[in-house]
């Protein structure tokens, strides 16, 4: 098992010119979020600069927040106008690196939990967007999640409450000590004449302490090796401790931004990228294992495949586009982010930027043209219909009867008082009844609740049903999520191709363009007037 650093980097947002996290809370929404926003604060509009790399963008918001702060324009502008000082601190940004071979919507499913557990139930209002990005140079996939954290609590009326208070020193009787004038020895007096007393100002909240960035960071860790876990995923270990907890003579990158982080993508060398180039060099060892260890990983995936003999008698187009593609982006297809229904339910998407996986699943399928690719996708797509219906269907189910159980489960210690009363008379019932009034109540009210909830039309608890037919229903779904599997990702190998043909008739166009272009140059330098 092979240890993988975790790479998290948290900031403050505000106007001071200490702050790495940006200068304005709008101008960081706007960002991270891909929507132009406009600020009430500065009068600006801003911009996204980049769009084409967004997963997922959503507001989270504690019970007592206002609910049109779920419109992120809306929340950051309130915290903005809020905020009057020049040097006022606005939000708490955090971004945290998560496995590329994760789907989106397990992604998206999983920082929401996230999000929820760490932040927003202490009262915190947060955005969170979940990016996904490729490096032109080295085709490494980033996946990751960018987070904004509001700093202020909210009152019970949504009101944004200081981030200050007062508090006044006690002694050891836990009486106020006086603040004491040094010239006269007395105690100080204000304005109007009132004792003053030593006080310290603290912290609203705890969110500020130093202790939470590693706390968040190995909550982080463990859930992503929880999920890893179930998945069976455990190739690799995330590590929460930085190289220096750890004990090891290793060197951490250092951060881009993202003007570096831009050119890089776009093949222009920074000095930030080369002292990272550097870095990397520096710790080979770990980096040269971990690419050596994919290779191999993608190479068993490929080798397990049934090898089909692709011949070259009959012409296959779509074979042919692999194969045009591939030559001109590094020997691997190209994947769409946006407009993926299907590719984002896959984990390993890489493996569907193989050219050889690909055309063994062209060939395996029976595939010539892009027409019977298109026939393919329709019938897949029935399949998949049906299949996704049918696990709806059966989700809700379970849903319903495990909300049953889950008030059977409160409701079953207290059958027994129900049935005492009853088998008694008389005086003697009427005893029971007063000693266990409290008993007696919770069995009426979880009783009522369970017959609210009960949607058959003869009311009744039936809880060994119930269980039976839940253990059954899991049963089925299990059976179903084999061959779900295997049409998402029939869908996605599609969805891929499709978008590869787009891609190499938009490369072919700008090749001809550029020889178009030679070909005039050339013309008019052999051209006798020119000469």
């Amino acid at each position: 098992m092979a240890i993988k650093s975790m790479s998290t980097r948290a900031n403050i947002c505000g106007r001071g010119a200490s702050c790495k996290g940006g200068h304005s809370a709008v101008e960081q929404a706007s960002y991270i979020g891909r929507e132009k926003m406009y600020c009430q604060y500065d009068g600006l509009t801003y911009y996204p600069k980049y769009s084409e790399d967004l997963v997922h963008n959503e507001v989270m918001l504690p019970g007592n927040a206002p609910r049109e702060y779920k419109d992120p324009s809306i929340l950051w502008n309130s915290v903005e106008m809020f905020e009057k000082s020049s040097n006022a601190q606005l939000a708490r940004t955090y971004k945290v690196e998560l496995p590329s071979e994760w789907s989106y919507d397990l992604a998206v499913e999983v920082m929401r939990d996230y999000v929820r557990r760490n932040f927003v139930n202490k009262g915190m209002c947060a955005q969170f967007a979940i990016h996904d990005s490729e490096n032109t140079q080295t085709g490494q996939r980033n996946l990751h999640c960018h987070v904004m954290l509001t700093l202020r609590s909210l009152d019970e009326q949504g009101r944004w409450m200081p981030k200050q208070k007062k508090v006044y020193l006690t002694d050891e009787n836990g009486e106020r000590i006086p603040l004491i004038d040094k010239r006269t020895g007395l105690q100080k007096v204000d304005k109007q004449n009132r004792k003053q007393w030593k006080c310290a100002t603290v912290d609203v909240n705890d969110w500020n302490g130093k202790e939470n960035a590693k706390i968040w960071r190995k909550d982080l860790a463990d859930t992503i090796n929880s999920v890893n876990a179930k998945l069976g995923m455990t190739e690799n270990f995330w590590e929460h401790r930085s190289f220096k907890d750890q004990g090891l003579d290793l060197i951490p990158q250092i951060h881009l931004g993202e003007k570096a982080s831009a050119m890089e993508r776009a093949g222009i060398r920074t000095r930030r990228g080369d002292i990272n180039r550097d870095i990397i060099e520096k710790n080979a060892v770990i980096e040269a294992a971990r690419v050596v260890y994919e290779k191999a990983k993608e190479g068993l995936r490929i080798a397990k495949a049934v090898p089909v003999a692709i011949g070259t008698a009959i012409k296959n187009e779509v074979i042919e586009v692999i194969r045009a593609v591939a030559k001109r982006n590094r020997e691997k297809l190209s994947l769409p982010i946006i407009g993926g229904k299907y590719l984002r339910l896959i984990t390993n998407r890489a493996l569907l930027q193989d050219k050889d996986y690909m055309e063994r699943f062209v060939s395996m399928a029976g595939i010539t043209t892009f027409d019977e690719l298109e026939d393919y996708k329709k019938e897949r797509e029935d399949q998949y219909s049906d299949i996704a219906s049918r696990r709806s269907d059966m989700r809700d189910r379970k849903k319903y009867l495990e909300e049953l159980l889950k008030v059977y489960k409160n409701y079953e210690p207290y059958i027994k008082y129900h049935k005492e009363q009853w088998e008694l008379k008389g005086w003697n019932r009427k005893k029971y009844e007063r000693k266990h009034m409290v008993e007696l109540a919770f069995y009426d009210t979880y009783r009522n609740e369970l017959k609210g909830m009960i949607k058959e039309p003869d009311k009744r608890i039936l809880a060994g049903a119930w269980r039976k037919e839940l253990d059954s229903l899991n049963n089925a779904y299990n059976q179903y999520n084999d061959r779900y599997a295997e049409i998402v990702n029939d869908l996605a190998c599609v969805e891929v191709l499709q978008h590869n043909r787009k891609e190499l008739e938009r490369l072919l166009e700008n090749e001809s363009h550029k020889r178009t272009i030679r070909e005039k140059s050339v013309e008019k330098n052999s051209h006798p007037m020119y000469n």
